[in-house]
């Protein structure tokens, strides 16, 4: 799935979608569009934008006495898209195109955050980090094997979420070569799966309640 083709489905059934359905995936098309137009040598603002497309995709308004946090807002969102993939269009990616890249990626304590909040001093878990980080791989090698995608996308778009935190938070340098490698991979993994999910997304919008999205488009 491409982008080309995502976008195609939008224009031709944009007019049957609801106002805040519409916003919502015109939103994240538009910053998708946008991260393929930086350069490929700018991975780290590339990163970003295709981050901000795909919270685009899944961000909606709560009442502020649910709000449950940003970590689970995509966890929840990408088990319900796993979900309604019938045609297993994620799992076959993720295993066919990105199977090595997962493996780097579920081996680099860097992107793994309770790494960094026993490093920082502010882990409240009695589990060392070598032990539950050595489970972790364990589990996701497992899911990867047995092609057990609500697993293994959930614990990928954890370590992505940790370097998108990494980025937007000043936790790295602009440019900075330490990280490329997982950048990269990062970046990659998002672009392919981003419009995929958002296809998936616009064959189910009338089955599926999808919320507000944040700060919607507000006709004077």
């Amino acid at each position: 799935m491409s982008i080309q083709e995502t976008k195609s489905k939008y224009k031709l059934l944009k007019g049957s979608f609801e106002e805040n359905f519409r916003v919502r995936i015109h939103r994240a098309l538009s910053w998708f569009e946008k991260a393929e137009a930086l350069s490929k040598d700018d991975l780290d603002l590339k990163y970003i934008t295709l981050w901000i497309s795909f919270n685009a995709a899944y961000g909606k308004e709560v009442r502020s006495s649910v709000k449950a946090g940003d970590k689970l807002g995509f966890r929840t969102f990408i088990l319900s898209i796993a979900n309604l993939d019938k045609e297993k269009t994620l799992s076959k990616s993720l295993w066919t195109e990105f199977s090595q890249s997962i493996k780097v990626l579920l081996d680099n304590k860097y992107t793994y955050q309770p790494y960094w909040d026993f490093y920082n001093g502010t882990s409240n878990s009695d589990i060392p980090w070598e032990e539950s980080f050595k489970k972790s791989k364990e589990k996701s090698l497992k899911a990867l094997v047995e092609q057990d995608s609500d697993t293994l996308l959930s614990v990928v778009f954890d370590r992505l979420y940790t370097m998108r935190n990494q980025l937007v938070h000043g936790g790295a340098t602009c440019g900075s070569q330490v990280n490329r490698l997982q950048l990269f991979d990062g970046c990659a993994i998002l672009q392919k799966l981003l419009p995929v999910m958002l296809d998936i997304m616009m064959d189910n919008y009338d089955k599926q309640d999808f919320g507000k999205p944040y700060y919607p488009y507000v006709k004077e």
